[in-house]
């Protein structure tokens, strides 16, 4: 079992100092004291009553089960270890912070898509296997985004959807993301015919109709963002200001000193930020 850890770590492209932790810290006879964890909801799922340690060792043991999905599903092993990226992404970025492996509770809950065999890494792009969702795309608070009732009708709850996810420093060239989508759109009628979508969905600032004013007209943003109806607004600024500075405080962003172009403008013209969900209807071969 160990064996089988370290080898799909080392595959995946996992640090190597991560890798030798695991060889150091994992026990050889270890025993899950959760069965299938995501099988539980959040915020009651049993993972958050372990210790950190217990968390990484019970995420750790789940590769195996959740590489043995993969193989009844005959994903290619690429697939796979390409898709184990972000779990590597937030251990490290745990680690960074607190100085130790593991990861936060709100990881754990977001880790859950790639558990259950949801999230697939496919080109410069993340998609997710989902069913479109009212309360996911309009949520509360200051991320209130309100869907009108003819978007409500175009697009019924439950529907079968690809949500899009865009990683930090995903490469947006535009022959990069149409070559992600043929991937996307070729991996999911292979792999789960079942899950027969009718679109690609995306909420995020990248979308925010205002935001292309302050970009050039060859922006990679722009580009990507011209893919997509939109179909729901949202002014607040807090999601463009975290990706593009790591942070919403504004007496830090008016210290830092702005070291890109979209980093400067931004600061620049805060009206213009937002965040906005859109749509792409399946590749035309298939309409």
């Amino acid at each position: 079992m160990k064996n089988e850890i370290i080898e799909i770590l080392t595959n995946a492209h996992f640090s190597k100092e991560f890798v030798e932790y695991i060889k150091n810290e994992f026990p050889a006879d270890f025993i899950p004291l959760i069965e299938q964890p995501y099988q539980y909801d959040f915020p009651d799922n049993p993972l958050l009553d372990l210790s950190k340690k217990e968390l990484m060792h019970t995420l750790m043991y789940e590769l195996i089960p959740l590489k043995d999905f993969f193989d009844r599903r005959n994903i290619p092993d690429n697939i796979f270890y390409d898709s184990l990226d972000d779990i590597n992404f937030r251990i490290n970025r745990y680690y960074n912070i607190h100085g130790e492996y593991g990861v936060s509770e709100r990881d754990a809950l977001w880790l859950r898509f790639i558990y259950k065999g949801e999230i697939f890494d496919l080109g410069s792009l993340r998609f997710q296997k989902f069913h479109f969702s009212n309360a996911e795309i309009e949520r509360s608070d200051y991320d209130y985004m309100p869907l009108s009732d003819e978007m409500k009708r175009r697009f019924p709850e439950g529907e079968p959807v690809i949500n899009v996810h865009i990683q930090t420093n995903a490469d947006l060239r535009p022959e990069k993301i149409d070559e992600s989508f043929e991937m996307a759109h070729e991996f999911f009628t292979t792999y789960f015919p079942e899950h027969d979508y009718t679109v690609f969905t995306c909420r995020t600032w990248m979308l925010y109709p205002p935001t292309q004013d302050i970009l050039p007209p060859d922006s990679n943003i722009t580009s990507f963002a011209n893919r997509f109806e939109i179909i729901a607004t949202n002014h607040n600024t807090k999601q463009a200001l975290d990706r593009i500075y790591k942070t919403s405080d504004m007496e830090e962003i008016e210290q830092m000193e702005k070291h890109s172009s979209l980093a400067e403008v931004a600061y620049k013209n805060l009206d213009k930020l937002g965040v906005a969900a859109g749509v792409i209807y399946k590749v035309k071969s298939e309409q």
